[in-house]
């Protein structure tokens, strides 16, 4: 594997600059909705157009895939980098400041770095796969230890709580941003992340960031995204339900507290 973390350092710079362009455009610009049924607005475009725009000078032998770009895998690259350009994007187009720029680089289909900048929080999260996950720079661990108990929270996206029942005594809470959803768990914010359609760029970047600090992720209803299949695919149109915990313990009976509606 190649060395790490010159591109560590390289997609922290990268995730910071297009933070800024993005804030740039925070509560100047308005969405637009897609065909998928998702919305977009100009500083997603102009945020993908710099990262993509560096990673094929940085590293042109490279793959990309991004929501705002090429959506297909590539199975036969060696290192793909995954980039959502603007996760939470309802948020940022409605004047909530909890969005972010989410970067991951791929190796055999599974996250070896992963980057996200939350601009307006101020924070700054990164890993590397056997390095550790941080935060601002200090150093990221899951209680594992806890259980659940009712003083304590889960998150999930909207769509879970339309799909399933949860009969947990933690407290629930939507964020607008699966990939915030992940690090609330790997920071200890929240013991659980549910996300019932998220897609590979949302969670690229947070999943490494959260397994790293000690937390386990495991498929909603089948098995896990990563690695990814090694044959080309339209990730545009596969979402891939998560479930992410502090540890296995909280995982198993958190699952037990899960109801399909």
């Amino acid at each position: 594997m190649i060395d790490l973390l010159p591109l560590l350092d390289f997609a922290k710079r990268l995730t910071g600059e297009a933070g800024t362009l993005a804030a740039s455009y925070y509560r100047r610009t308005s969405a637009r909705r897609k065909s998928d049924g998702t919305l977009v607005t100009e500083a997603d475009e102009r945020a993908n157009q710099l990262i993509v725009e560096r990673i094929q000078k940085t590293c042109p032998s490279h793959a990309i895939l991004s929501e705002e770009g090429t959506t297909t895998y590539d199975p036969t690259a060696d290192y793909t980098w995954v980039i959502d350009p603007l996760d939470g994007t309802t948020n940022f187009a409605r004047g909530f400041p909890i969005w972010g720029v989410s970067i991951a680089l791929l190796h055999g289909g599974a996250p070896v770095l992963g980057v996200v900048s939350m601009p307006l929080l101020h924070e700054s999260y990164w890993a590397t796969i056997g390095g550790g996950s941080f935060c601002n720079g200090e150093a990221l661990h899951t209680d594992q230890s806890a259980q659940i108990t009712n003083h304590q929270i889960f998150t999930q996206c909207t769509r879970t709580r339309r799909r399933l029942t949860i009969r947990s005594p933690l407290k629930a809470r939507m964020l607008g941003s699966a990939a915030y959803h992940l690090l609330a768990v790997a920071s200890g914010a929240s013991l659980v992340a549910v996300e019932s359609t998220p897609k590979v760029w949302d969670l690229a970047g947070a999943a490494l960031i959260a397994q790293e600090a000690g937390a386990v992720m495991e498929g909603l209803y089948t098995k896990p995204l990563f690695p990814l299949p090694p044959v080309p695919m339209d990730y545009a149109t596969i979402s891939s339900p998560v479930l992410v915990a502090a540890n296995q313990r909280v995982l198993d009976d958190f699952r037990a507290d899960i109801v399909e509606n």
